[in-house]
């Protein structure tokens, strides 16, 4: 399965993810997860080319825009998992939000996790 296939709710198995039109809390936060992961990814790999050959301003500003798009990622996972505390399992996930933030925090300042 492929960020294509999470991001259009396509699946290699039985369909479970959509519920009248709208895709299901949970596999919305599996989603904007496995995109966090895969950005940051990139974002490592980009990092790594600074201060070689490979360096130029294309590949700072490629960094810079990366960036901002991990923070965005960040922001609508962190909006998507608040709607599902609010939603499914009030206590339950609020517990788990609050273990999970500063990971998103961490990402959103830079990557200064890794």
């Amino acid at each position: 399965m492929s960020f294509q296939d999470l991001d259009s709710g396509r699946s290699s198995g039985p369909r479970r993810g959509n519920v009248n039109g709208k895709q299901d809390p949970t596999q919305a936060m599996a989603s904007g997860i496995f995109q966090i992961n895969t950005a940051v990814s990139t974002f490592q790999r980009l990092v790594n080319t600074l201060g070689t050959p490979k360096d130029t301003p294309e590949l700072r500003d490629k960094l810079h825009k990366t960036r901002l798009h991990i923070g965005q990622l960040v922001k609508d996972t962190s909006a998507k998992l608040k709607q599902a505390s609010k939603t499914d399992h009030p206590i339950e996930v609020s517990v788990s939000f609050k273990k999970c933030s500063p990971l998103f925090f961490c990402v959103c300042l830079g990557g200064s996790a890794l």
